[in-house]
């Protein structure tokens, strides 16, 4: 049986991703684009800060209209992130994946001056709050919403069918989208980025749900490519 891989992230970072499972998959596949979210920049403002907190690829793309001097530091939560922000003009310091990970390191090299998380209308790990607890000041720059969309009429007939569906979910925000539109009566397993998606899972709704290794866009490609092969020798 072929099995449907249905990706939520916003349409470029799906098709993006899409492009790199083909690459390397080559067995039949049934893709389908159905974002759960919806990035509309925000008017935004914020004076001038001694760095910048990108907790997300979009935070770096929402801080182009902010007018940031070029070579600012970026403290980064991943290095897909930190690419971003390199090619954008700062100058990225590559986290571990996470957030919580990203505040630790931001908090053990106590930098000076005061920081700026650019972040959307959803966010989660309280950066701002956990940092000036450390004594480190952080304003919250809230530059894009995100919001949500529906599944798509073929994704909900797919979700209808017998075939196995694989959700790779990349955040806490999407995770809460997706549950609101089930439950789903076919085999749903769900490829969680890390525990904190995972704990917003309404689980009851999938037959299976496994976490990546690390909270990485690689990590993610591997373990949906395992998830394929699992399918693949069961078919």
């Amino acid at each position: 049986m072929t099995p449907t891989l249905i990706l939520t992230r916003p349409a470029a970072q799906s098709e993006s991703f899409a492009a790199e499972i083909m690459a390397l998959w080559d067995k039949p596949l049934h893709i389908i684009l159905s974002p759960l979210l919806e990035i509309v920049p925000l008017q935004a403002k914020v004076t001038r800060p001694h760095a910048v907190i990108f907790t997300s690829a979009n935070g770096v793309a929402a801080a182009k209209t902010l007018k940031l001097p070029k070579g600012l530091t970026a403290w980064c939560v991943g290095a897909k992130t930190g690419r971003m922000a390199q090619e954008a003009g700062f100058d990225p310091i590559v986290g571990p994946g996470d957030a919580a990970g990203l505040v630790r390191d931001i908090v053990a090299a106590r930098p000076s001056g005061v920081l700026a998380h650019i972040r959307g209308m959803y966010t989660r790990g309280d950066v701002a709050a956990h940092l000036a607890a450390a004594g480190i000041p952080c304003m919250e720059v809230v530059a894009y919403d995100q919001r949500a969309l529906p599944l798509t009429a073929q994704a909900q007939a797919s979700l209808r069918g017998q075939q196995p569906v694989i959700f790779p979910l990349f955040s806490p925000r999407t995770a809460t989208i997706l549950n609101r539109q089930g439950p789903f009566s076919g085999p749903v397993e769900v490829i969680a980025m890390s525990d904190a998606v995972k704990d917003v899972l309404d689980c009851e709704n999938f037959s299976k749900v496994s976490v990546a290794v690390k909270p990485e866009r690689d990590a993610m490609i591997a373990e949906t490519l395992a998830a394929l092969r699992r399918l693949a020798a069961v078919g």
